[in-house]
């Protein structure tokens, strides 16, 4: 069993995770881990995540402030600290057939060419099936008369 101090980081990366709003396998995909299962690792206690290779970038894709990120690691020195914020989250590349649906479909919807959206949807995976430009076309417009903002809601 972790000591006392140890498992309130644990406790604190489930409550990240949770107010994120995102799902496990969105958070390791942004970060870059290889495994979802490996983030649950981390936010159970069997993985000190916040000495490990992905600390900084699972500050990004939770959207953690200076002071949280200060309170788990006191000693953390970013090379931009003057901004007050963790480095910008590395972004995502976009597969192929997003790619081609946003060349073909950029000019009917201005949003598509923002990095925002393209971050957004190229986060999104279809659960069967292959992603067609269509499909990429029709998960837009889904997302879109859903009301979703990419980073808004």
């Amino acid at each position: 069993m972790p000591p006392a101090a140890t498992v309130d980081i644990f406790e604190k990366l489930r409550q990240y995770i949770k107010r994120s709003g995102k799902t496990q396998r969105q958070i390791a995909e942004e970060v870059g881990i290889p495994q979802p299962s490996y983030l649950s690792h981390m936010a159970n206690g069997r993985v000190n995540w916040v000495e490990g290779e992905y600390f900084r970038p699972l500050t990004v894709a939770l959207n953690l402030s200076v002071e949280e990120i200060r309170e788990l690691k006191p000693e953390i020195v970013w090379s931009d600290m003057e901004s007050d914020k963790p480095p910008p989250p590395r972004l995502r590349r976009l597969p192929e057939e997003l790619t081609q649906m946003i060349d073909e479909k950029g000019h009917l919807a201005e949003e598509l060419l923002t990095e925002r959206w393209q971050q957004y949807l190229a986060g999104q995976r279809f659960s069967t099936g292959r992603a067609t430009p269509e499909r990429w076309w029709n998960l837009f417009l889904l997302l879109k008369n859903a009301g979703v903002e990419p980073g808004g809601n």
